[in-house]
């Protein structure tokens, strides 16, 4: 029987350097369209390794780190860092119950102790910074366990029910006979994660805690959409396994047919039904009605609002402030977009919200109904990143080890899902994906380049991508990642591409990232007027509709709001944060501020909370005066 932890010792973890090697993508597209990869080229120096002795506190943050990854297999595997830490994680699955939750803020209790012994230790600078970071996530992992109930596990955006399939096909290897037997484990255990869920659901009602009437039909048609015919062996979790089996080299025809089977037998025999079952929980639940959709209205909602806001923005910053920054940034951006808009002939100083509509009509779209009207959407968001990666190169003197793939999302996710990213593992074992939804009949151009630039170069593949390769620093900064900055960086990374002049000759582009720069901005207003203030559902869609939004856009817009509290502040919280502290630098500095050396000082230290991106900055600034 293997060992599921084959080593913990931290010293030997340090000793083995993480692979940056790419390798080729393993992941199949959702469909018959291929995977484009894009190199990451003309954008500076890739990240380099380092050797350095092993410190008693490189040692004992390293251990807190490995402590906390061995409870999260799937993370394990998605950062291909097993080998580095000693951890067999490939047969498991996350434990999602109550008690899985406890389990890692009690372990995190116990990184929090170990990191007093550090206290009084002559650290430099940067140690005590790493220290700040990790003790930050710690205690977040604390904080956020208390409030277990209250969090929406069947959702549309993070529930397993829907990630599930993309992870077994997108990120679990498939290079040998093991990997294969890994995948049927892992298919045995996905059931364990659907009954926790369910349980979850129940607790949470039993403490007056349930979903919002939409939320749980969004998630109905979800697992719908997973359950599927109920026949295993034409499952997209058999058929995209069967095929990644067989291209595998020396494959054994009698093993792989052997393997295909046990696959199909467990999704048909023991997922259908834990899917069923969930369905059914789901149906039986007696959702909140829409005009109460905020935590608002939840016993303990507040409190639990609170919490759950600054653990994706990172900075200490209340509802009522984040609301009232973003109240001021919805007039800051009204007002830019009325005079572009009046500039190029539309009439937003009379009507803004008509304005608006007009120049997405305007702008057109690319139609997405055939395979080959897909891939002229795929060849032009690839001449987007190349032509970022081209124009911004100057600015960055490091650059992601990987390339970046664009596909499809998978069946049951495409529809909930417009684009996003995932970034590569630290063993460069696989490319950084932008999954871009082309499940419509047409694609809109207005924002098209303006996302691509968020979730590729030099947005989200920049600031990931290169904190995968960053060897030289603790395991934490490489692995955890913060929302506020990682979507900050994207929005910043959108408005770096207008300041680079990338928008000059395409002023309905630039009006599209204005567009997109306004929805952060509504964001802030939007989701803490729904779990703060007690907004309904019909009051944040008229919100947006009034500054010139769709329909359809706002109601998909403030569905996700209402199962994701707090994350949808995080990405204007962000950008706000880097700029200002962009703006101090270049005062502070003069003639010797060099927005490269500011761009390398943030991403070269991985992923950090937006409260302590000012620490960042202040070393850089010392170091370069």
């Amino acid at each position: 029987m293997r060992m599921r932890i084959l080593a913990l010792c931290g010293a030997l973890m340090l000793m083995i350097s993480a692979c940056n090697s790419s390798s080729e993508q393993t992941a199949a597209s959702s469909t018959s369209e291929a995977p484009v990869s894009i190199p990451s080229q003309a954008t500076g120096e890739e990240a380099t390794t380092t050797t350095a002795p092993v410190s008693e506190f490189r040692r004992t943050v390293d251990e807190i780190t490995t402590s906390m990854l061995v409870l999260q297999p799937e993370l394990v595997t998605d950062l291909g860092v097993g080998e580095l830490i000693g951890f067999d994680a490939n047969y498991l699955l996350d434990d999602l119950s109550a008690r899985g939750r406890q389990g890692l803020a009690d372990t995190a209790i116990e990184g929090l102790s170990a990191l007093t012994t550090l206290e009084g230790s002559d650290l430099s600078p940067a140690d005590e910074l790493s220290a700040e970071i990790l003790r930050w996530y710690l205690e977040d992992q604390v904080t956020m366990a208390a409030f277990t109930q209250y969090e929406n596990p069947v959702n549309y955006i993070t529930g397993a029910h829907t990630n599930f399939a993309e992870f077994m096909a997108d990120v679990h290897p498939i290079q040998s006979e093991q990997d294969a037997e890994d995948y049927v484990d892992r298919l045995i255990a996905f059931p364990t994660q659907i009954e926790d869920l369910v349980d979850r659901l129940r607790e949470s009602e039993d403490s007056g805690i349930v979903p919002a009437e939409t939320s749980l039909a969004i998630a109905r048609w979800q697992i719908q959409n997973a359950i599927g015919t109920g026949d295993g062996a034409s499952h997209p979790l058999v058929t995209d396994f069967q095929e990644r089996v067989e291209a595998l080299p020396d494959e054994n025809p009698t093993w792989a047919a052997g393997v295909g089977a046990r696959a199909a037998a467990v999704v048909e025999d023991l997922i259908v039904p834990a899917l069923e079952d969930l369905d059914d929980a789901v149906r039986k639940l007696d959702g909140r009605s829409n005009a109460k959709a905020g935590m608002a209205y939840v016993p303990g909602g507040d409190e639990y609002y609170a919490a759950v806001l600054r653990h994706f923005i990172t900075i200490d910053m209340t509802p009522e402030e984040v609301h009232q920054v973003g109240l001021d940034q919805v007039d800051r951006i009204v007002a830019e977009l009325t005079a572009e808009l009046d500039t190029l002939g539309y009439d937003a100083s009379g009507n803004f919200a008509l304005a608006m509509r007009q120049v997405a009509s305007d702008a057109g779209s690319m139609p997405t109904t055939t395979a080959a009207e897909r891939d002229l959407v795929l060849q032009r968001t690839i001449a987007t990143i190349e032509k970022a990666g081209e124009v911004l190169a100057e600015q960055f003197t490091v650059r992601p080890v990987t390339e970046l793939d664009v596909v499809r999302p998978r069946p049951g996710r495409e529809g909930g899902s417009g684009a996003y990213y995932r970034s590569p593992p630290i063993d460069g074992s696989r490319n950084g994906i932008y999954y871009l939804s082309l499940g419509g009949p047409e694609f809109p151009i207005l924002t098209m380049d303006t996302t691509t630039y968020h979730e590729g170069i030099p947005g989200h593949h920049f600031q990931l991508g290169v904190q995968r390769s960053l060897d030289e620093l603790p395991l934490h900064q490489r692995v955890f990642d913060f929302t506020g900055y990682a979507e900050g960086w994207g929005l910043y990374a959108e408005r770096l591409v207008y300041e680079s002049g990338l928008y000059d000759d395409d002023p309905l582009g630039n009006s599209g990232r204005l567009r997109m720069e306004l929805l952060r901005a509504v964001r802030m207003v939007a989701d803490t007027g729904i779990h703060w203030n007690g907004w309904s559902r019909n009051e944040a869609v008229d919100y947006m509709l009034d500054l010139g939004f769709d329909r359809g856009m706002a109601e998909s817009e403030v569905d996700r709001y209402i199962v994701w509290p707090g994350q949808a502040p995080a990405y204007m919280v962000g950008m706000l944060e880097i700029l200002r502290l962009r703006d101090r630098a270049a005062a502070e500095l003069g003639d010797t501020f060099d927005v490269a050396g500011f761009h390398d000082a943030l991403l070269r230290q991985g992923s950090v909370p937006v409260g302590l991106l000012e620490d960042v900055v202040d070393q850089w600034i010392e170091s370069v005066r």
